[in-house]
């Protein structure tokens, strides 16, 4: 009795680790992407690639409100999902692993991505960006009074307090990046950052050098350096 037991506990840790190695192999190889939205939604998703917007995925919503794409990527990389008959767009960080799009009211724009570290990764940062620009918002009644009454010194040193906002912003985003050397997130900051009209190509130089190699493999860092070669 007691020799069953103990072969059904080694057979059932033995079970439970063969799980859990195939799930590691399914997780590092492959991704697996479900987009969750409302019963009686039956259009079609897109998953469109940031870096090259003609390369475009599409999956039907099926009765269960679920549509799912599946592939394998290299790298990381930033995709665009939008579905037919909803506004806007939701990018996301495709990454190989078991990830969950859940839609709610019909608001794709806000939507929740789940089971993926580098998308909560990205929503933080994109959190504490947003709390610098939101200091912005304050400045516009004053910016509009001030128009009213064609104040032009006071319109300048709002448009001043407005471009050292920005520039709180810009900093944030280079710290970040220096920071976070093996993050794909400081590879797709900087890559942003150097698509802007004005921007410190030193310290773009500078942080891009920083990034380790396996960031370095990715598309977003890759752009940075094609950028860096167009300066010579």
């Amino acid at each position: 009795m007691f020799k069953n037991i103990s072969l059904i506990l080694v057979l059932i840790l033995t079970l439970n680790s063969c799980t859990k190695d195939v799930k590691k192999v399914i997780k590092n190889d492959s991704y697996f992407l479900s987009i969750s939205v409302e019963s009686g939604i039956n259009n079609i998703v897109y998953l469109q690639k940031l870096a090259n917007p003609s390369e475009i995925d599409s999956a039907e919503i099926e009765e269960n409100g679920m549509a799912v794409f599946k592939g394998s990527i290299q790298n990381p990389e930033r995709y665009l999902i939008t579905i037919e008959g909803l506004f806007g767009g939701k990018m996301i960080i495709i990454e190989n692993d078991s990830i969950t799009v859940d839609i709610k009211n019909k608001d794709l724009i806000n939507s929740t991505i789940i089971g993926s570290k580098l998308n909560d990764e990205l929503f933080e940062v994109q959190k504490k960006s947003e709390r610098i620009y939101n200091k912005i918002d304050v400045l516009f009644p004053d910016m509009q009074r001030a128009r009213l009454e064609n104040d032009v010194e006071k319109l300048q040193e709002i448009t001043r307090k407005m471009t050292l906002i920005e520039q709180e912003n810009i900093d944030f985003n280079f710290n970040y990046a220096k920071e976070n050397p093996n993050s794909f997130i400081s590879a797709m900051i900087l890559s942003d950052l150097s698509k802007r009209d004005s921007i410190d190509t030193k310290k773009i130089i500078e942080s891009y050098n920083t990034l380790t190699d396996k960031v370095k493999k990715g598309i977003d860092a890759q752009n940075i350096e094609l950028f860096l070669k167009g300066l010579h």
